[in-house]
């Protein structure tokens, strides 16, 4: 019998109404935004009442769209103010960083960005990864650059990989990316309801098109996501503008990139750092405490024997240069294998107290004996203090005019001219045939304009594919150089260590400092070499800053 006569029109109708509601409503709730969820991160207090919850969405879908909006004045970027984390149901967290206490970031949100079991995706996104490490310490791991996702889905062939032009091409959606949204004022006592809605659509758009994505390639009904998972792999962690090797060889499976991706942050030391054993003069009087291996140099060597097994202590039986006094009876005492902030007494990093990218440039008098400013801290202490040492460094940045980075300060300088000619090169070369006729002729002049030749020949293009579009800035002055001038003309360096070191114990109020850590450590030591010509000083003694008091003090001392 035919359905046609077993079932009257009517309810065949009204089936096949209800067929439509129920596709528009699977269909809207997938990617209408209207039918999201987003929460705000103010304070610490709003990610406790909702950590739980918060743990628990990202957790089960694995997958998060991230993002990261910032204020740029004067073309100087400031530090991240909001990151945007959701996942493809709609589900989005807005953390208004610039609100938080550096010093009290949540360790659940270190966590799940740590997480490389859960999946970062997004356009750019190795870029908000350096952004939040260096802003906040906050170490992204498990990230993917969507456009290397969708590099061979025919949709996106010779258009833009931007997130509008993905999110329009793959899942039919118009972002709206107005200038006046995407540059407002993201440091706000109160993000507007235009704000929200722009930045969490960025996040969400992120992780449903990266479902997008895997359904295309995976057998989507079934849940077969293994195998894309595991294709996947190469671009974990990698910034999209890596370079392959082979790039212009196709082949059937996935690119060889040239270098892996490093990690910005060390796995923590789990051997103890300090051995303490002692080495000794002749006469016995202790000079130093010291690792296993320099001592056994001393035996190796035959300038020295060991005398005892505990503490492993080697005398020497040669007269050592010097003997320990003032500041350097510090390195005879015992120190302890624990976090100097909290007693921790296992998984260390090493804490430069003066950090390299200032130490670098100090005379090299001024670089002896550093394990004093070399200490101990657990992971969790760590990570805060070096959070924190951004506000040390922001500050010096105004104090010194030595920015942490922008487009004034930069070592290469991007030339768009260039940039120009190489983008209208790369087009001719991989899809010139695809080109309209007249479009080729646009790119072509760009070409012959820079080279001031008639034709692009096939010499003229292979120059122009690999022209090189940034320049070295001769004017450049990293921001550790600029510091170190500044203080070198002004303060002098024994304050500037001075300050790092009163910051650390100000800021980690630290309970377990080795004995004699001192703030002032080795200044008069210094002051003693270099007024009496102890040691060979090739600087300016000005650039030390020693005070008319340590001076006199020094003098009385003859």
């Amino acid at each position: 019998m035919s359905v046609w006569k077993k079932y009257p029109v009517k309810y065949i109708a009204l089936a096949s109404a209800m067929g439509f509601f129920a596709y528009k409503f699977v269909i809207s709730k997938y990617y209408n935004f209207g039918r999201a969820k987003y929460i705000v991160i103010e304070s610490i207090e709003d990610w406790n009442m909702h950590e739980t919850e918060i743990i628990k969405m990202f957790n089960k879908s694995k997958v998060i769209g991230l993002d990261c909006e910032w204020v740029t004045i004067d073309e100087e970027r400031k530090p991240v103010s909001l990151l945007q984390l959701a996942n493809d149901s709609g589900f989005c967290v807005l953390v208004r960083l610039s609100c938080l206490p550096v010093w009290l970031m949540p360790p659940a949100l270190n966590n799940l960005l740590f997480d490389e079991t859960i999946l970062k995706v997004g356009v750019g996104v190795s870029e908000d990864a350096n952004k939040l490490f260096n802003d906040y310490c906050l170490e992204v791991h498990g990230f993917v650059d969507l456009r290397y996702l969708v590099k061979d889905i025919k949709e996106i062939q010779g258009k833009s990989m931007s997130l509008k032009s993905l999110g329009r091409e793959l899942l039919g959606i118009d972002l709206n990316k107005s200038k006046e949204l995407r540059c407002s004022y993201w440091d706000t006592s109160h993000l507007s309801n235009e704000q929200i809605q722009y930045a969490a659509d960025d996040a969400i758009i992120a992780a449903k098109i990266f479902t997008e994505i895997q359904k295309r390639n995976t057998n989507f009904i079934l849940g077969n996501k293994t195998k894309f998972l595991k294709e996947i792999i190469p671009y974990i962690d990698v910034p999209f503008k890596q370079v392959f090797i082979n790039s212009s060889k196709k082949s059937d499976g996935l690119p060889t990139l040239k270098k892996p991706y490093k990690t910005r942050y060390s796995k923590p030391r789990q051997r103890p750092m300090y051995d303490n054993c002692q080495l000794v003069a002749p006469d016995g009087e202790l000079l130093c405490s010291c690792d296993k291996g320099k001592a056994e140099w001393y035996i190796y060597k035959g300038l020295g024997e060991k005398i005892s097994d505990d503490p492993f202590t080697v005398r020497l039986n040669f007269e050592p240069s010097g003997r320990p006094t003032l500041d350097n009876v510090f390195y005879t005492k015992e120190k302890s294998n624990q976090c100097v902030v909290c007693g921790k007494t296992e998984n260390f990093h090493r804490k430069l107290v003066v950090p390299s990218e200032y130490r670098k440039y100090f005379p090299n008098l001024m670089k002896k004996n550093l394990s004093h400013d070399v200490l101990l801290l657990c992971v969790h202490c760590h990570k805060k203090s070096n959070m924190l040492d951004q506000l040390m460094r922001q500050k010096l940045a105004k104090m010194c005019d030595a920015p942490l980075g922008c487009k004034k300060n930069v070592k290469f300088k991007f030339n768009p001219e260039l940039a120009r000619v190489k983008s209208a090169a790369t087009a001719l070369k991989t899809n010139g045939n695809k080109i309209p006729e007249w479009r080729q002729q646009e790119l072509k002049k760009v070409i012959s304009d820079y080279y001031e030749v008639p034709l692009v020949t096939d010499e003229i293009l292979d120059e122009a594919l690999n022209i090189e579009v940034s320049a070295i800035n001769n004017s450049f002055i990293s921001h550790g150089l600029k510091v170190y001038q500044y203080f070198c003309e002004n303060d002098g360096l024994i304050q500037f260590e001075k300050m790092w070191r009163q910051h650390f114990l100000d800021t980690m109020k630290p309970q377990f400092l080795p004995a004699m850590w001192s703030v002032e450590h080795n200044h008069k030591r210094l002051a003693i070499q270099v007024i009496n010509h102890e040691r060979e000083v090739d600087f300016e003694e000005s650039i030390l800053g020693l005070t008319p008091e340590l001076v006199d003090e020094i003098k009385e001392l003859k």
